[in-house]
């Protein structure tokens, strides 16, 4: 069914069953929500938006990019980039507890003191936002973690301007791209994102965000954290 009701874009599938939720974080209804109800919406509007257009055959992390730098294409980018974020955040999860790796644990350690401290910033950060958004642990060009906030549905990799950007008030990013031949943002790779959409945690937690945040932590797929690491310092672009 999924497949019928996209075209060229599509979520990818889960590495578990939506079936039995994930763990005591998610129950079966909330995940079954976010992934065949509310990603099925997403990802059919993008298809709508970019039939036969330049971003029909473009991945969802372009569309994303392209569409960040056009004021017209604003429907566009909230529904690619919510649905990148979705997917994003449910590919973070495991069913299946996978322990914290000590490679993984020494590195964001020795940029937040401790890994606790690091938790805590994290949590301060997510339970800090009003109304709609996503947290999100961000690696830059250079390897250096730092925690994040965006809103509604805003993605990291297109969150923050450049400085050049900046400093052209009133100037499209498109047109800064075009004039100045340089990227428009800030290059920062998402390592964990945790959605803090109302969505997310109302049905199993009312307004108990800080259970939410904190049963988080038991279902994180640190193989995968551990892979974006990799990927992020390859210079790799995370899609």
């Amino acid at each position: 069914q999924r497949a019928a009701n996209a075209r060229y874009h599509q979520a990818a599938f889960l590495p578990y069953s939506c079936e039995n939720g994930v763990g005591s974080f998610m129950s079966a209804p909330s995940l079954d929500f976010l992934y065949n109800m509310r990603q099925v919406e997403l990802i059919n509007n993008v298809n709508r938006l970019t039939e036969g257009s330049v971003h029909e055959a473009n991945s969802l992390y372009r569309v994303i990019f392209d569409a960040a730098q056009d004021t017209t294409q604003t429907a566009l980018l909230n529904n690619a980039s919510q649905a990148w974020n979705i997917d994003f955040f449910l590919q973070t999860l495991t069913v299946d507890p996978v322990s914290l790796r000590e490679d993984v644990r020494r590195q964001i350690a020795e940029q937040f003191v401790s890994f606790d401290r690091f938790k805590a910033t994290f949590a301060q950060s997510a339970l800090s936002i009003f109304g709609n958004g996503w947290t999100w642990l961000v690696m830059n060009e250079t390897g250096q973690l730092s925690v994040m906030n965006t809103y509604n549905a805003g993605c990291p990799f297109t969150a923050v301007p450049s400085k050049e950007s900046n400093t052209m008030r009133g100037t499209s990013y498109s047109a800064i791209q075009r004039s100045a031949g340089r990227r428009p943002f800030i290059r920062l790779s998402p390592i964990i994102g945790l959605s803090m959409w109302q969505e997310s945690y109302l049905p199993d937690y009312g307004l108990d965000r800080e259970t939410y945040v904190s049963r988080f932590w038991d279902v994180v797929n640190w193989n995968v954290v551990h892979e974006r690491m990799l990927s992020s310092r390859s210079g790799l672009r995370t899609t």
